[in-house]
C-alpha cells in the first residue's frame, strides 16, 4: 500500500443506487439518498486539458487517481467505470474500468483514470 503521507488528496468516491426505468429496466440512480459514498486518501493530477468551442464553451480535462485499495477508514473499496469522485468542488467521471497496479506478490493499489466537463 502506498503511504497516507503521499496521498494528500482527500476525495468522495460516489457510487450511484439502482431503480427501474418504465421499462422494466436496471438503470443507474443518483437521486440523493440513492448513492452510497466512500471517503478515500488519493493523489491527483491533471493529465490533460482542451476547450471545446464548436458548438459551446466547455473546459475538459482528464486526470489520474492513485489511491489504496482501502478508504479512510480502513474497509476495501470498489471503485466501477460508472462512479463519480468528488474533490474541492469539482465533479469527475471515471473513465472505464479502474486499473489494479500490483507488486509482484500483491495487488498494491488503483489508478483511475477521471474526466471533468465543465460549461
Amino acid at each position: 500500500m502506498i503511504p497516507e503521507s503521499m496521498l494528500p488528496h482527500l476525495v468522495d468516491v460516489e457510487h450511484p443506487g439502482t431503480r427501474t426505468d418504465r421499462y422494466g429496466n436496471a438503470v443507474a440512480d443518483w437521486s440523493p439518498g440513492a448513492t452510497t459514498h466512500a471517503e478515500v486518501s488519493a493523489w491527483l493530477q491533471q493529465n490533460t486539458g482542451a476547450e471545446d468551442n464548436d458548438q459551446r464553451s466547455a473546459q475538459i480535462g482528464e486526470w489520474l487517481m492513485i489511491c489504496n485499495p482501502v478508504d479512510t477508514s480502513g474497509s476495501p473499496i470498489t471503485v466501477y467505470g460508472k462512479d463519480r469522485v468528488h474533490w474541492q468542488g469539482l465533479d469527475f467521471e471515471v473513465i472505464g474500468p479502474p486499473g489494479p497496479a500490483y507488486t509482484p506478490v500483491e495487488f498494491h493499489h488503483y489508478e483511475i483514470r477521471l474526466k471533468t466537463v465543465e460549461g
